[in-house]
């Protein structure tokens, strides 16, 4: 049922998409398709590998800078307690009341926020961020194997507008030097603390999340609002030292390493904003791709548009060739192969026209001389016994005789005069044979003006009408009739000779025009010809005869 729908257009376009164009575009999206599709994967794939390497470096950099803070902290504290067991202590009063002071004071003038002086039984002499343990001994352990990382006991509140009375423990970065106050061996302890402010100042700094963990308590040191802080497992160690991690619904990609044997340092950015980026670096690539491949498809479209076309004038042009049409033009000029195979096809089918016409005509001369060969062949076979019997008269006609041979020559002149008008029926019988053969083509019917072809066949006869007077009956009103003007004329004119040659002794050759009946929507005209003269109606009827046999044509045939 689809197929008997299928318009003759659709069938045009359907074998238009399946031939030259179609295949120009089937060919272009097999060879641009692929690599743009490889192109945009690339490029995707290279900017996803540009970020996470981005993102590796930036996190390293960030472990990095956590590292260096702290050392410098640590170098700091050193040089801070050096300097106070060198030229602070030395200076304060031997008193008790004075050395209670002492580390607050110390502190502050060496900007050291964790200084106190411990005896050598390890009670508290001074200490400026824990006040309340003056005199008790001192609790603050180390970091196992890392004596330079300690967890200080500080007042709750300590570093804030408002302390409490509590205490807490902070993880502090600590130097220690032994010294002598009023001749008594003590130890200077100062540093830093590694508490929430400083990682929050670090981690706005670099735009990251950073975070402590102490391995030998399993505790986390980080800012409050950290996702850290609410993670039990820990996702590191020796043998894994970065990856990604989910935090309620977010991810984050962290890097991590060591600071001391139990203390390690993790550094973290979401992870949706590589996504984030990577996604819309995507989004960017696919677009242009498309743009791209759209692009291309239109130029495709365009260019094998300008290819085909051409190509398909040509066919046309060669199924018109095959259909036996060497008379139409190739309307194609162009510079390219196109154009060539366009010019060489025209100059192919002038040739063939050319010698198409040089056939016919070679054919015609060819049938024409075959026709004239045996034409004359079939005229001899006549001619002979025409021949025969006018010498056998005549030989009968030079003998002299009485009357017996006067019947005789009698029966022999019926004889013979009968053979001669048979042979005669027979060439005429072939000439008319031979005119049926060779008729002038049918003819071509136009409006055409009677009056007028007869005037014309007249004046060709006026100067042989000699005594015959010649009458005209033409009205100018006529209407045009539908006939062939050379065929009506040539059919007047053997009209007009026949009747000259019927009146050899001269009389009246009338010629009328008169308006015919309506046929069919035209008007019709139609001339007539009548002779008188003083002659016997028999002679003249017989010299018609003979006229009309010397002058019949087709025109006159067919009427």
């Amino acid at each position: 049922m689809d197929g008997a729908l299928s318009t003759p257009g659709a069938a045009r376009e359907d074998r238009r998409w399946h031939g030259l164009r179609g295949r120009l575009l089937a060919a272009f999206v097999l060879v641009a398709v692929p690599p743009l599709l490889v192109f945009a994967a690339f490029v995707v794939a290279m900017v996803s590998e540009r970020l996470e390497r981005s993102a590796r470096q930036r996190l390293g950099q960030g472990l990095e800078a956590v590292r260096a803070r702290v050392s410098g902290l640590r170098r700091q504290a050193e040089d801070g307690v050096a300097a106070i067991v060198r030229d602070d202590l030395p200076n304060v009063a031997a008193t008790e009341d004075k050395l209670r002071d002492a580390a607050a004071i110390i502190g502050e003038h060496r900007a050291l926020p964790l200084v106190e002086i411990v005896d050598a039984s390890g009670r508290v002499l001074s200490s400026r961020h824990w006040r309340a343990g003056i005199g008790l001994r001192e609790r603050d352990r180390e970091l196992p194997g890392s004596p330079e990382f300690r967890w200080e006991t500080v007042v709750e509140g300590y570093g804030s507008t408002v302390e409490g009375y509590g205490s807490v423990e902070r993880l502090a970065v600590m130097a220690s030097r032994p010294g002598s106050w009023a001749g008594t061996p003590v130890v200077v302890r100062g540093g830093y603390p590694l508490d929430a402010g400083l990682l929050g100042e670090l981690s706005a700094l670099m735009g990251t999340e950073v975070a402590l963990r102490d391995m030998a308590r399993s505790q986390w040191i980080t800012p409050a609002s950290s996702p850290f802080a609410s993670l039990a497992d820990v996702p590191f160690g020796p043998s894994r030292r970065e990856g990604t991690l989910d935090f309620g619904g977010s991810v984050y990609r962290w890097a991590a390493e060591p600071l001391a044997s139990a203390l390690w340092v993790v550094v973290a950015m979401p992870h949706t904003l590589l996504a984030e980026v990577t996604g819309g670096v995507r989004r960017l690539t696919v677009g242009v791709a498309s743009l791209a491949l759209l692009a291309a498809l239109a130029t495709a479209l365009v260019l094998s548009g300008r290819i085909a076309r051409p190509v398909r004038a040509l066919a046309a042009r060669a199924r018109g060739v095959g259909a036996g049409d060497l008379e139409g033009p190739v309307a194609l000029d162009a510079p390219d192969e196109v154009g060539e195979l366009a010019r060489a096809f025209a100059a192919m089918t002038e040739e063939l026209r050319v010698s198409r016409e040089r056939l016919v005509q070679a054919e015609r001369v060819a049938a024409w001389r075959e026709m004239a060969r045996r034409l004359a062949h079939e005229l001899k076979n006549p001619i002979f016994p025409i021949q025969l019997s006018i010498e056998t008269l005549r030989r009968a006609l030079d003998q002299d005789g009485g009357e017996r041979d006067a019947a005789r020559f009698q029966a022999l002149f019926r004889e013979s005069s009968d053979t001669i008008l048979e042979e005669l029926r027979s060439l005429r019988a072939i000439v008319e044979e031979f005119s049926q053969f060779a008729r002038m083509p049918p003819p071509r019917l136009a409006p055409t003006d009677v009056s007028e072809v007869a005037e014309r066949a007249l004046a060709l006869y006026r100067a042989r009408a000699g005594s015959t007077q010649i009458e005209t009956v033409l009205p100018p009103d006529l209407p045009p009739a539908a006939a062939d003007r050379d065929l009506l004329g040539r059919a007047l004119g053997n009209l007009i000779a026949n009747a000259l040659e019927a009146m050899p002794d001269g009389g009246t050759l009338s010629v009328r025009a008169r308006a015919g009946r309506r046929r069919a929507g035209r008007a019709s005209g139609s001339p007539s010809c009548r002779a008188s003269s003083p002659t016997t109606a028999a002679a003249s009827r017989s010299r018609a005869r003979r006229a009309r046999a010397r002058h019949s044509c087709s025109y006159c045939r067919r009427r």
